[in-house]
């Protein structure tokens, strides 16, 4: 989505029923803990994860295109078994796959300069044809609706139909309260035992764990796009308990915002929380839009957050074979 656009929400919310709609295949991924040296455990999903998000992050990939090999990765790994030995050309092709996808041409390497750069014991010939298998065995359908995706468009409707919802924290932009959650859904997405959620599922409780800091009406605000995305209710209780417990652990909550001190009489309190449902429910046809500088600052510097929590191993420990077989 390209937020530098002002979308209404009308527009807004046909974008999200066609994500939706996208992901409505969406299955869940089920990594286990302990296992067979030949197939890929949980703890070896996320620390691929995390060496994909440093590789996204040396290119200038957008986070799109990390959310997009995230899914990719996880896709694969439940169609095919692979054996570990192969799974960092796994993740390099499919971060490549996304790129292709979604950047623009000229900041997509050649094979051979990926490779070069990588500088890892896989060749061109090993990423060229590891990319054709990961393309056929996912029949070619490549672009699927991610949690990147869905956190922008429920971001600007949030933006867009609640326009005072930041208004009471010191010096935070819409985009800097974004690129807070981006952050975030970054972090959950490289944590093997929350991939059994679906991308709504984990946007939508990122976005009500971080709403409940910032205003007492989060609760209805989730609601109204709860009933959209018709989630059940028991599945997004169970998602909300675990990422809250996981980003606790990992000091991600509480998030430390900065309040702004103003006092008013009860009256105008009163008023204040009356206009904000209001406009809530009007949906003013707004969202925000900064110059694009901030908003490629805030972009790259997704990335680079989740690596400061992600165990990851260094680059030259992973020595890929001749691939031959999985």
């Amino acid at each position: 989505m390209e937020s530098h656009k002002r979308f209404d929400a009308k527009h807004l919310m046909k974008m999200l029923g066609e994500h939706l709609a996208k992901s409505s295949q969406w299955s869940p991924f089920l990594y286990k803990s302990t296992g067979s040296p030949d197939e890929v455990l949980g703890f070896q999903r996320d620390r691929i994860v995390g060496w994909v998000l440093s590789l996204n992050t040396e290119f200038r990939f957008s986070p799109e295109t990390l959310g997009l090999a995230i899914s990719l990765i996880d896709r694969f790994l439940n169609l095919v078994k692979v054996r570990p030995k192969y799974l960092p050309c796994v993740a390099i092709c499919c971060l490549y796959i996304a790129a292709k996808t979604l950047e623009e041409d000229e900041v997509i390497p050649s094979t051979k300069d990926l490779v070069k750069t990588i500088k890892c014991a896989c060749s061109v010939a090993e990423v060229l044809r590891m990319e054709a298998i990961i393309l056929n065995k996912l029949s070619w359908n490549v672009k699927q609706a991610t949690a990147v995706d869905l956190l922008h468009i429920i971001h600007g409707l949030l933006m867009s139909c609640y326009p005072k919802l930041l208004d009471g924290l010191s010096h935070l932009t819409p985009s800097q309260h974004l690129s807070m959650m981006m952050r975030k859904i970054f972090h959950c997405l490289g944590n093997h035992q929350l991939a059994v959620f679906s991308p709504i599922n984990l946007v939508l409780s990122i976005v009500s764990l971080e709403l409940e800091q910032i205003t007492p009406n989060w609760f209805s605000i989730i609601s109204m796009v709860q009933q959209v995305a018709d989630i059940n209710n028991q599945t997004f209780i169970q998602c909300r308990e675990m990422i809250g417990q996981h980003l606790t652990k990992h000091g991600f909550l509480p998030s430390g915002y900065q309040f702004r001190v103003v006092k008013r009489s009860k009256s105008i309190k009163r008023k204040a929380v009356d206009d904000e449902e209001e406009d809530l429910y009007d949906g003013i046809k707004r969202l925000y839009s900064e110059d694009s500088m901030e908003t490629s600052a805030v972009r790259k510097s997704c990335s680079s957050e989740f690596v400061q929590h992600q165990d990851t191993d260094d680059r030259s420990s992973f020595l890929i074979p001749a691939v031959s077989a999985m």
